[in-house]
């Protein structure tokens, strides 16, 4: 247990900023107290009292992700030169496959602990606490570095949520996920992503087979008109915008102005590293430059789409409630340095380079070595762009210059890594033709990845097209074919750089509008 002293942004209902405030955080990972709101909790005469040097806000959520590609560079297909329409085009672009399938399946098979590990660190140094789009495959324990929405059991045997990332087509592929709405569950559901007004359609289905509840976050919703909102008002449903992904592949971006008129819940999330942001905090800054155009929506209404509007729609199926810092809530908090005078501004302009401190179920996970030090004093040194801090891994033996060194060993030798991960995918495929299921607790989702893997494997698997799967494999839901040696390029950065914001100034889709985002860095 600590105490947390600064400037405390509470992102409650009421707003409430306290300019000298404490967050007491408990060692089960709960917020004891916030003061002075709250009375001084008991048992806290001697934990440690930490003064933060800076606001602190409650730990960013980021809805919408696909983690396994965020090692990648952004990517533009050569041969297109008008915006895609429909999420069922770029699959099939002629340099998918080699470019972004097929280096993830590669980096999955053969190094998917040290895969995960590096793309979580990339969400964290952004502020990032929890994060939806865990990849097929093995499931990670749970709090490991941040908070793996689609398979967090928080300290629980229940699977609280289901994810739909290729969009289910049938009231027959729905089936599965309606039966788990109508028993409590949450459903994060890829849904009407492009310009194409045909899109619709996907909603419409999501509507027909009764999944428009307050468990349902729909992703994307670019096509989605008034109607559609006000069916996903009345179902208490959550909307989550990726403006970057859309603007980068369809050159549009959803209806918020028609969300937000209908009163839907809107959250925000940076997808993927071929179409997105570095994290949800440069999200932030993507959804404040449409806003300059449109003026939809306030600082605090930006700054609740990353924290309090997600917390509330995880709030549905979850025991404790995330997104605000408040007595009882999940003690997952950022401390980020004051550069403005309002607190909602001063997020969204924060950088990587602002973060001071990342706690994670009470635990600090990142930060200056000068917060991390009394409580977490075996972090290890990470160096983030030009900048020195402090990271736990949970494991002493796992540090940002293994994860590296691991991740870099597979480019190095891709035709040694598909061979090693031959032999894992063999095993695989005789456990799946032999019937056992048992080797390794299943993905429960529908359609997931069978419980196939040989205990300590740690392989992920894709939730994103992947044209060079057999289709067979595919439809019966094993792992799909071993990943072939393939070149794989170079390791993106943690933060957000010049080489980054050239890429963006060469996507003409955009009309200039993501180009805004150098001025933030």
């Amino acid at each position: 247990m600590f105490v947390l002293r600064g400037t405390v942004v509470t992102m409650r209902p009421d707003g409430q900023v306290l300019p000298q405030g404490e967050v007491y955080v408990g060692d089960d990972g709960l917020i004891a107290a916030v003061t002075p709101i709250d009375a001084v909790p008991a048992g806290f005469e001697n934990a440690p009292r930490i003064t933060a040097g800076g606001l602190i806000y409650p730990g960013l959520i980021d809805l919408h992700n696909h983690l396994m590609y965020n090692s990648l560079p952004l990517w533009t297909e050569p041969s297109r030169t008008k915006p895609w329409t429909s999420h069922n085009q770029w699959g099939k672009a002629p340099t998918y496959s080699a470019q972004i399938s097929q280096p993830a399946r590669l980096l999955g098979a053969a190094a998917g602990r040290a895969l995960l590990r590096y793309v979580e660190t990339r969400a964290i140094v952004g502020g990032t606490t929890s994060i939806q789009g865990n990849p097929r495959g093995a499931v990670p324990p749970d709090n490991d570095l941040i908070r793996n929405v689609d398979s967090e059991k928080l300290g629980t045997h229940d699977d609280f949520i289901r994810v739909s990332t290729l969009v289910a087509d049938s009231k027959e592929a729905l089936a599965p996920y309606a039966a788990a709405v109508a028993q409590g569950r949450g459903f994060i559901a890829h849904s009407a992503e492009g310009s194409d007004p045909k899109l619709r359609s996907e909603f419409e289905l999501l509507d027909q087979v009764g999944v428009v509840k307050p468990q349902l976050v729909a992703i994307h919703g670019a096509a989605l008109n008034a109607e559609d909102f006000a069916k996903m008002k009345a179902g208490n449903s959550s909307l989550v915008w990726s403006p970057f992904s859309n603007f980068w592949l369809y050159g549009a971006t959803a209806d918020v102005r028609s969300a937000k008129t209908a009163g839907v819940r809107l959250c925000i999330g940076s997808d993927w590293g071929p179409s997105g942001t570095r994290n949800v905090l440069w999200e932030l800054k993507v959804g404040d430059l449409w806003n300059k155009a449109h003026s939809v929506f306030t600082d605090e209404e930006l700054v609740r789409m990353a924290t309090s509007n997600p917390g509330e729609a995880l709030s549905e199926v979850w025991p404790h409630p995330i997104g605000r810092l408040e007595r009882g809530a999940l003690a997952d908090l950022i401390v980020v340095r004051r550069s403005g005078a309002d607190p909602h501004r001063n997020l969204i302009e924060a950088t990587e380079a602002d973060i001071r401190l990342v706690v994670v179920g009470g635990r600090v996970r990142y930060g200056l070595r000068s917060l991390m030090k009394p409580l977490a004093p075996t972090a290890t040194q990470i160096s983030v762009g030009k900048l020195s801090r402090s990271i736990d891994y949970g494991d002493a033996a796992v540090t940002w210059k293994t994860v590296v060194a691991e991740l870099e060993r597979i480019r190095r030798d891709p035709a040694g890594a598909a061979a090693r991960a031959a032999e894992t995918f063999a095993a695989l495929a005789a456990a799946d033709e032999a019937g056992f299921t048992d080797l390794v607790t299943a993905d429960a989702s529908p359609g997931g990845a069978p419980a196939l893997l040989a205990a300590g494997t740690f392989v992920l698997l894709p939730d994103m097209p992947a044209p060079e799967l057999n289709v067979e494999l595919r439809r019966r839901g094993a792992a799909g074919a071993t990943p072939e040696a393939v070149t794989i390029p170079p390791l993106e950065p943690l933060t957000t750089g010049d080489s980054w914001f050239d890429a963006v100034d060469a996507n003409p889709f955009h009309d200039g509008l993501l180009s805004g985002l150098r001025a933030y860095a």
